[in-house]
């Protein structure tokens, strides 16, 4: 969300890097591990919870077409679409490439372990160089045109991991937080000054960042903790929504470049979209498994 104002960029905002990479990482987690503990055979295509997220990505579509215009042309609906273009709403991206990865998810899953780390590692690696620097996720670039292989990578990852618990990869995260804290400003600060792309390193770097601050907020800041977990839930329809609350705030007159105007937006914005989803919840419940994936 702090990536997505339109600010200049800080600090803060490349910190956040690792956030999309994180979401494809415990997609493959928490699916893989749903796939090791299902009493029936697991089908090499997922179609049904590709269409559950297919749902979402032409219902978030619609409402931004409706917001910015339909377009005129074939090849504007395509475009629109995400076929071999930005989706409509920049951010969207992400749940067309989710989608055909969960689709493919089973045969995933079938592939033995080794074979599954070298997949990882070459959708990784060759794709976090300053060779690749096409391929970054910055608006009008070729990623968020094609499937980015890195996407691929770091869904691949999270099912590397499944495996283990959570509770065994907070047992580990326990061990190496303070030495995440001391090595991840390090590397942020070289990739910040020397390079213009992101490497592998600093994107699981950042995860490990993310994990450790959330430790020791739960143990610091529990009730803070506590409260961000309830709102776990509508995180999905936060995500999708998110930029368009943002340009009606931009039409209603909020300043662009704004760091500290936007910097209040943010969590003011989280909230009521929390609040939509929650108010949803007790409406119509049945509508959040179609436009924000509610199990």
């Amino acid at each position: 969300m702090i990536q997505h104002t339109p600010t200049h960029h800080s600090p803060v905002t490349g910190m956040t890097r690792a956030g999309v990479f994180f979401f494809f990482m415990a997609a493959g987690y928490f699916l893989a591990r749903n796939y090791a503990a299902a009493s029936s055979p697991v089908s090499w295509l997922n179609w049904k919870k590709a269409a559950l997220i297919l749902c979402a990505y032409v219902f978030w579509i619609f409402v931004s077409m409706a917001l910015f215009g339909f377009p005129s042309t074939l090849l504007g609906w395509m475009a629109n679409m995400g076929i071999g273009h930005v989706p409509l709403g920049v951010i969207l991206w992400f749940l067309r490439d989710l989608m055909v990865f969960v689709l493919i998810s089973g045969i995933l899953f079938r592939i033995p372990r080794p074979c599954l780390a070298v997949l990882c590692l070459a959708a990784l690696i060759p794709f976090s160089t300053e060779s690749s620097i096409r391929l970054t996720f910055q608006y009008g670039d070729m990623a968020c045109n094609i499937i980015h292989p890195r996407g691929l990578g770091a869904f691949a990852l999270g099912m590397l991991l499944s495996p283990y618990s959570l509770k065994e990869l907070k047992d580990m995260v326990e061990k190496a937080w303070v030495y995440v804290l001391i090595v991840f400003p390090a590397v942020f600060a070289w990739e910040v000054y020397h390079r213009g792309h992101e490497s592998a390193l600093f994107l699981c770097m950042g995860v490990l960042w993310i994990a450790s601050c959330s430790l020791l907020a739960t143990r610091y800041f529990r009730k803070f903790s506590s409260f961000c977990a309830r709102l776990g839930p509508s995180i999905f329809l936060v995500y999708a929504a998110h930029t368009l609350v943002y340009r009606f705030l931009i039409r209603l007159g909020l300043p662009e470049g704004s760091y500290w105007m936007w910097g209040l937006a943010v969590p003011a914005v989280f909230l009521v979209l929390s609040g939509v989803y929650f108010l949803l919840g007790r409406i119509c419940p049945g509508v959040l498994r179609y436009i924000a994936l509610k199990s």
